[in-house]
């Protein structure tokens, strides 16, 4: 006996797995049947799952088939068995009702679902899982009155459940009617409902669910001028339609009522500047500053303002030494204010990026990165951003093993991470500028398996082009050449590069290069504003190299150019037709067929342009020199 116990003690696990596997694939085998329609199959799958597991999701979807058969007597006496066992009966009268609206017996349906609502006891859980099959049934009316009944005249109760019924049946006005009556309950409450609310503007392709929901609120400021809810949503409604003047405008006003806005303010500066508005960044940035060293965000702020600076000089492309001059300046300033520390040290790092590459002053770049390092408190983590920049400085000066031994230093000490992985392409990039190309394909091939996926295909893209010019030239004279031009660039040196790439024409005029030459070429000119310049080049490349590697990278960039930079519309959409005809796998395509949906959709018919063929874009024409 005791034997027989032990047998029964250890196989009853084996059992309990062997039972659960065949629901999980008798489960698995009803659902494709149930995607496929063949509800016969499917019905009789899931009725046994039902009797097995009494689970009321199999019983949903095996009801579901019974109606798509349809099956409607089994339907009816299946849910009549169900109300004479013990389960609650508002589920079973809400599956009756189902039942008699798919036979169109509407009347019938409509006292099945009142009998499904007046069978609820007190019980708040009764409500929450009758409100939830009439969901489920897609019965949102009688969702929204088995809530109504379960708050019984106190409108402080399930105003989140009511909004979310409110948004399926696109009653916006109702559903911010009871959003906001939740968001006053608690503060926290407000960033649950702009989540809420992002998923009902993202389907707002027109705009005009936005106007409805700003009209609401500001109906609501009216009536209650008091209530700050209404205030902070409509900011947060105006930062979405990246209105960023009407939401900077409206937090510095609230803020000058309440004096509790300088978070709400600071995060929308960070917004607008991400977004490239930096007026409206500016203003609401000096609006903190102004408030005095006191303040919790005078510190931030100025850091971040200066930064906005410098990223916005940055945008702007490479620009005489005035606009350089001028930021140094408010480097300047910055600094003055608020010292040389260890906190300010990625403003550091911006500056002498600043000195090196677009004023020419290495020499004090790196003296203000060096001096950066032995800094009070700099901890270990801005020690290796300081050291990445100082690297970079090197390669500008010319001091080539100073930078590949700091390089080094900065991939010691992080081994696994993002930033290691991008010192180490620019390491691999230095050893390409240095004519090295075995040793720096041999360590891009091993950045191919990087957990960046950008630095992964920058490695890729750079190995297979030093190996295939490699290989159709043994003495690599011109990918030394085009190498050396590589490195102007990222020197930002342009006339210097394109002498270098000038060259390569001229001398090897048959090299494998030609296209990799027009194609910086055109990165420069684009760089440099001169869009005409590099839109000939690249319609080159597109016309005479469309089988090389770049073809689909000019064709983008040729499209892009059409569209936002020479106003030339029409030739946009061609192009971009042509990108989804004829390189189907780009990785462009997706881009694409977006831009060319807007044009389309933007283009009047009767303003349409003659579409030209992209042979026909160099006719006559040729890049300035």
């Amino acid at each position: 006996m005791k034997t027989l116990v032990w047998i029964i003690f250890l196989l009853a696990p084996v059992l309990v797995f062997g039972q659960a596997q065949d629901l999980q694939n008798m489960s698995i085998l009803a659902s494709q049947y149930y995607q496929n329609k063949e509800y016969g199959k499917a019905a009789e799958l899931y009725e046994q799952l039902y009797t097995t597991t009494k689970s009321e999701g199999y019983l949903n979807v095996y009801l579901d088939c019974l109606l798509g058969i349809p099956d409607y007597d089994k339907a009816e006496k299946t849910i009549k068995k169900g109300l004479r066992g013990n389960s609650s009966d508002s589920y079973w009268y809400v599956q009756w009702g189902y039942l008699k609206k798919a036979q169109g017996q509407t009347a019938e349906s409509q006292k099945m679902y009142e009998k499904a609502i007046a069978s609820l006891s007190d019980n708040p859980a009764e409500f929450q899982n009758l409100s939830n099959q009439f969901i489920n049934r897609r019965e949102f009316e009688y969702a929204e009155k088995v809530y109504l009944k379960a708050r019984a005249g106190n409108p402080a109760l399930y105003n989140y459940e009511l909004a979310r019924i409110y948004y399926y049946i696109r009653n916006y006005d109702l559903m911010l009617k009871e959003y906001l009556e939740w968001a006053k309950q608690k503060e926290s409450n407000l960033d649950i409902v702009k989540s809420s609310l992002q998923s009902v503007l993202s389907i707002d392709n027109d705009q005009e669910i936005s106007k409805q929901m700003k009209s609401y609120i500001l109906k609501q400021i009216q009536k209650d001028p008091g209530e700050i809810i209404y205030t902070r949503l409509l900011i947060w409604l105006f930062i979405q339609d990246k209105n960023f003047s009407a939401a900077t405008r409206q937090a510095i006003s609230l803020d000058k009522r309440t004096g509790k806005e300088d978070g709400n303010i600071f995060a929308m500066a960070n917004v607008s500047a991400s977004n490239k508005e930096y007026d409206e960044a500016v203003k609401a940035y000096d609006y903190l500053i102004a408030k005095g060293k006191k303040g919790d965000f005078y510190n931030m702020a100025s850091q971040e303002r200066m930064h906005m600076y410098y990223e916005r000089f940055v945008a702007a492309g490479i620009q005489p030494l005035a606009p350089a001059n001028e930021v140094k300046e408010q480097f300047s300033q910055t600094f003055a204010t608020l010292g040389i520390t260890a906190e300010t040290s990625p403003l550091q790092i911006e500056y002498a990026h600043l000195l090196a590459f677009y004023l020419d002053q290495s020499e004090e770049a790196i003296k203000v990165l060096t001096n950066a390092l032995s800094l009070p408190g700099v901890n270990q983590q801005q020690i290796t951003l300081i050291k990445a920049e100082l690297a970079d400085d090197y390669v500008y000066s010319g001091n080539l093993w100073d930078a590949v031994i700091t390089y080094s230093q900065v991939i010691e000490s992080n081994k696994n991470n993002s930033l290691g992985d991008d010192v180490k392409f620019k390491k691999a990039k230095l050893g390409y500028y240095m004519g090295n190309f075995k040793w720096a394909k041999a360590q891009l091939d091993v950045l191919k398996a990087s957990t960046s996926k950008l630095i992964a295909n920058d490695a890729m893209d750079l190995a297979l082009f030093i190996s295939e010019n490699m290989e159709t030239d043994s003495t690599a004279t011109p990918l030394q050449l085009f190498a050396r031009a590589d490195l102007h660039l990222f020197r930002n040196h342009y006339p210097e590069a394109l002498a270098v790439l000038d060259s390569i024409n001229k001398i090897y005029s048959f090299s494998s290069l030609t296209d990799d030459v027009n194609f910086r070429k055109a990165g420069i000119f684009q760089k440099e504003g001169k869009y005409e310049d590099a839109a000939l080049l690249l319609a080159s490349i597109v016309k005479d190299f469309s089988f090389d590697m770049l073809a689909d990278d000019a064709l983008f960039q040729l499209a892009n150019l059409y569209q936002n930079k020479l106003n030339r519309k029409a030739e946009a959409m061609e192009l971009y037709k042509k990108m989804l005809t004829d390189y189907p796998g780009s990785v462009y395509v997706v881009d694409c067929r977006n831009e060319y949906r807007k044009l389309q959709e933007a283009q009047s018919p009767n303003t349409q342009e003659p579409l030209k063929p992209v042979d026909k874009l160099m006719e006559g024409k040729s890049p300035t020199p």
